[in-house]
């Protein structure tokens, strides 16, 4: 079995939020134009993209739950804070990706419904 590198975590959320950054920036309007099959995509892909990081935020939630012992000289309370803030953000971007996935079919009706080569 083929061992796999992972990278630091700061280092693959500085380059999310590059490409998140990238991404609003080209879809601002007066950015360059997509094709609605274009859109379609980037929308299957921020669905994926949400749920990713609804797994993240859990998993963050988690080992600052479980880090009771190297994080002894934190208030308490202020660790049960950041837990319950992190699985709530958890949560919130599941239902992003729940929401963005339903809107899939009326997105994809869209597409159909005009030129394939119609931008926007």
């Amino acid at each position: 079995m083929q061992d796999r590198l992972t990278l630091p975590p700061t280092v693959v959320a500085a380059h999310l939020r590059s490409c998140a950054e990238e991404l609003a920036a080209g879809l601002r309007c007066g950015g360059p134009g997509a094709t609605t099959a274009e859109l379609t995509d980037v929308v299957a892909q921020l669905v994926a993209g949400q749920e990713a990081i609804s797994r993240a935020l859990a998993g963050l939630a988690a080992r600052v739950g479980a880090g009771a012992d190297a994080l002894a000289a934190a208030p308490p309370l202020d660790v049960e804070v950041v837990t319950e803030v992190l699985r709530a953000a958890a949560v919130a971007s599941r239902c992003s990706a729940e929401a963005l996935d339903a809107v899939t079919p009326s997105f994809e009706c869209v597409s159909e419904s005009v030129a394939p080569d119609t931008r926007l």
